[in-house]
């Protein structure tokens, strides 16, 4: 793109990602998802807009030739939900949803779409008057995502009018998903701030706020949109860290999936040397546990036990198998029998110091993955997850800080 990069002093939340991604959905909204349209003339939405349209046309052509994984504009973009200037945690998601199905809550008809089919008469009937979009055209996203946040919420709560959103038959697609995040994300923010928030919701930001029908963590398209994904996710992931967490000094976003490796993370920091140093810590952090493991603790719990019997560090992780237990049902009649079969997890952590900053927090990023896939822990790892954050906070007076 033909513009100075920001650098990380000088970026603006608000402007730099609230406003670019209103001005992103407005034009999507407005302009019928006709890209020669949304792309036209020198606005701030058609600038912002021109930005995506680049990315889209990385990821279609590095996907050429397998429709599957192409970005499939039918679908509004969902960049993020929460309030990234208010939020108990921030948590990073590479992996956008949806596919080339018709969703009455994210479609609606569309023109010149990349990797799409214009909608058909009988699509076109799915879509209501009264559904997700309408709610977004006249409330705007940042709104609809911050004030109301919907996929943290149960359907009590979220009350008769908002039916349209959890209703089980026509409901929003994306909402169970996040459900099942609900209770490992209420399990983070107690343990990274000490204590329970009721208050404020976590802020869930994505790589990629389009959608396709699957996702590929080779993300060879990254370095052709470097300084806007930069921009546009990096960077207001650390600033919304700065908000989140009770003014806690210790500051620790986490990632799900393996889109987010060393090697990814570094290309965005490589020209911001005067601002931002990047580091990934996971071997001193594995190195410390193992230590205080080996040397200082007696753990009388037997299955946290057998989490660190079962921790290595491999291929650069910290990595830990758990046995998970699993009832099945016989085929032929209603006996269940218990089984075990074990389940791995991967932790990376990565520090982030940020120069010149006017306060002393420090900023560490946490990746988890499994076998590369987009999915929570489940409960067998918390209590891993609970030593490991502690460790983190306690990292700066730890031996083999660099």
């Amino acid at each position: 793109m033909d513009k100075k990069e920001l650098s990380f002093k000088d970026y603006s939340l608000e402007k730099q990602f609230i406003d670019y991604w209103d001005g992103v959905v407005r034009q999507w909204l407005c302009k019928n998802n006709d890209w020669k349209k949304m792309t036209d003339g020198e606005t701030e939405e058609a600038r912002a807009t021109k930005e995506q349209r680049q990315i889209i046309e990385a990821i279609n052509k590095t996907y050429k030739n397998d429709s599957k994984y192409k970005i499939n504009t039918i679908h509004m973009p969902e960049p993020y939900w929460g309030n990234p200037t208010d939020c108990s945690i921030v948590l990073m998601n590479y992996n956008p949803a949806g596919g080339q199905r018709v969703n009455r809550h994210t479609t609606i008809s569309c023109k010149d779409c990349q990797g799409c089919e214009p909608l058909t008469d009988e699509d076109k009937k799915i879509i209501g008057a009264t559904t997700f979009i309408k709610y977004v055209k006249e409330n705007g996203y940042s709104h609809f995502a911050a004030d109301e946040s919907p996929v943290f919420k149960t359907e009590e709560i979220l009350g008769a009018d908002k039916k349209w959103f959890w209703d089980e038959d026509n409901g929003y697609e994306g909402y169970s998903w996040w459900q099942q995040k609900c209770g490992w994300l209420d399990h983070l923010v107690e343990i990274i701030c000490g204590k329970k928030d009721d208050e404020r919701w976590p802020f869930a930001m994505e790589l990629c706020g389009w959608h396709s029908k699957e996702w590929k963590t080779d993300l060879k398209w990254i370095e052709n949109c470097r300084t806007i994904i930069k921009e546009r996710t990096i960077f207001p992931l650390l600033k919304a860290m700065e908000k989140s967490l009770h003014g806690s000094p210790t500051k620790i976003a986490v990632c799900i999936g393996a889109g987010f490796s060393k090697t990814s993370l570094e290309k965005f920091f490589q020209d911001e040397k005067q601002d931002v140093a990047f580091q990934d810590v996971t071997k001193q952090i594995y190195d410390n546990i193992n230590r205080k493991y080996k040397g200082e603790i007696e753990c009388k719990d037997s299955e946290f036990k057998d989490l660190f019997n079962q921790m290595n560090f491999e291929k650069d992780n910290i990595h830990i198998v758990a046995n998970w237990k699993v009832e099945q049902k016989e085929k032929n009649n209603d006996a269940i029998e218990d089984k075990s079969e074990k389940k791995n997890r991967n932790y990376r952590v990565y520090k982030i110091n940020i120069r010149e900053s006017s306060n002393d927090n420090k900023y560490y990023i946490l990746n988890t993955n499994y076998s590369g896939k987009n999915s929570h822990p489940g409960k067998h790892f918390w209590k891993f997850e609970k030593y490991l954050i502690d460790e983190i906070k306690n990292f700066e007076n730890n031996a083999g800080l660099e």
